[in-house]
This record gives structure tokens, C-alpha cells and sequence, in this order.
């Protein structure tokens, strides 16, 4: 280690040859704090995952990573270690910080006799979980088909492109739409409308605008909640690109849930805009 990575993580807590990954961040260096940080977003409901890389093996471990539970309160903290992947599951966010702050800060690996070892995480094994969510949104099997040909998934980082260009494949599909968080109330109204137009929905179900329930000093995610508080069958829900701008699409509450849950298990998010 050089005499400024030593200064720099001693004083101020900094890891320059620690890696770090989350949906916002992919790269060397990095507060302590951004642990802290990130696994409060992850219980939030915002972020799925996070993973420390460390620049060295400590005690075999090459890899130290959080994803979200299968309950809001709860994570599961995978450790690859020797070439094999041992999983510990239902921690405590608290818990899940101590973990993760010690294993940067002094080198401390979790006891392994709490942990099972588990499969790698596959790209094969994700293919068809992606596969599911392109039809679901494209709507169209052929589409699809099409979609997945040029997607190349073969490896997670690939996946990531490919979460990319299927949000860009929605938005020139008019299924989706992306505004500034700070957009103003006519444009968030003028854009979901035609979301509704261009799925051919029927605005008998309720899945109507009442514009003047709407309060123009509040925001978008203020918005989408008090739309998804009038509408019955349908749902205006967000896709997570890691942006500061927001993905929007509409659909109906069955989609929805089966979205949400294919998207977890790729590690990703689509959820309801709740209120700030």
C-alpha cells in the first residue's frame, strides 16, 4: 500500500484500492460511509444490491456482497471464498453494516459456519428471468425474440447494457417514458396520458386524470402516488436506470407484481412512485 492509500484510509476513511459496486457506483475507491449509505438505500426499497472487492484475498475471500432479502428488514450476505460462494441468510441491516465495515476496515471475514455454500450467480440461470421481462413489457413474443438475439448475455455486466437498451427499446416504443424529476405537472400529465393512449387502455376503468386533484407545487413521485391511489386495475410504476430522471410506464396490477419480482431476481428495480 502506498504512503497516500494509507493516509487516505487511516484519516479519512477512504479505501482508493477497494472496489465497490451498487446501482449508482462501479469503481475503485470509496468512503466507509457509502456502505452505511448504500444499505440504508437498499432497505429503502431503492438499491438491490451491493459488493466490496477488496484489493487482496483476506483469508481466501475475494468478495464480500449484500442483496435484498426476501423481507423488507432482512438482507443476504454472499462470500466468495476460494472459488466458492457461501451464502448467510436473513441479516439485519445493522448487522449487515457491522459485517460489511469490518470486513473493509479490519480485514474480518464473517464466521463461515453461519453461512451455506451456494451456486454462483449465473448468467444462463438469468437469461430466462430476462427473457420473461422483455415479452412482459414488449408485450410481443416476436419482439422479444428480437430483443434477446442482439442482447449477447453473457456476463453481468452484460446484463447491465442490456437493462439499458431495454428501457431505451420502451421509451421508443411509447411504453415507457422518461421525465426529470423536476418536470412540471403539465408535461407529467401530457406524458402519462399518452402512455394510456399509446397501450390502447381503456380510461373506463377509472384510469383517468383528474387534473385538478393535482397540486402543481407538488412533485412527480406526488403525482404518480395520487394516481395510483384513484386507479383500480392499473398501475404508474418506475423503472430504475440509475439516473436522477424517471421511467415510467403503466401497467396493470398483475403485470406490475410480475415485473417487480422478475426484475428483483436480475437485481434491479421496478416498483410505485411513492410519495417524497
Amino acid at each position: 500500500m502506498s504512503i497516500y492509500n494509507w493516509i487516505q484510509e487511516k484519516l479519512f476513511d477512504n479505501y482508493e484500492e477497494w472496489y465497490m459496486k451498487s446501482p449508482d457506483y462501479n469503481r475503485n475507491g470509496f468512503n466507509i460511509v457509502g456502505i452505511d449509505n448504500t444499505l440504508k438505500a437498499m432497505h429503502d426499497g431503492f438499491f438491490m444490491y451491493i459488493e466490496l472487492y477488496p484489493p487482496h484475498a483476506i483469508n481466501g475471500c475475494t468478495a464480500m456482497k449484500a442483496r435484498v432479502g426476501k423481507t423488507q428488514d432482512a438482507v443476504d450476505i454472499f462470500l466468495d471464498i476460494d472459488g466458492k460462494t457461501y451464502r448467510m441468510a436473513d441479516v439485519s441491516y445493522p448487522d449487515a453494516v457491522k459485517m460489511m465495515r469490518a470486513f473493509v476496515k479490519k480485514r474480518r471475514v464473517p464466521d463461515c459456519s453461519l453461512c451455506v455454500e451456494v451456486a454462483n450467480l449465473d448468467i444462463e440461470q438469468m437469461k430466462p428471468t430476462f427473457t420473461e421481462l422483455v415479452t412482459l413489457l414488449l408485450g410481443d413474443a416476436k419482439q422479444a425474440k428480437s430483443f434477446m438475439s442482439k442482447a449477447k448475455l453473457r456476463s453481468m455486466e452484460a446484463l447491465e447494457d442490456s437493462w439499458w437498451n431495454l428501457y431505451e427499446k420502451l421509451v421508443s416504443k411509447g411504453y415507457a417514458v422518461e421525465l426529470s424529476c423536476k418536470c412540471e405537472l403539465e408535461d407529467f400529465v401530457h406524458n402519462v396520458q399518452k402512455l394510456i393512449r399509446d397501450k390502447s387502455l381503456d380510461t373506463s376503468e377509472n384510469l383517468t386524470i383528474d387534473t385538478a386533484a393535482l397540486d402543481e407545487d407538488q412533485c412527480i413521485t406526488d403525482w404518480s402516488a395520487d394516481l395510483n391511489a384513484t386507479w383500480e386495475a392499473h398501475k404508474l410504476v418506475g423503472m430504475d436506470i440509475g439516473t436522477d430522471s424517471l421511467v415510467l410506464m403503466v401497467l396493470s396490477n398483475e403485470e406490475f407484481k410480475t415485473a417487480q419480482e422478475l426484475a428483483k431476481e436480475l437485481l434491479h428495480r421496478i416498483d410505485v412512485a411513492e410519495r417524497s
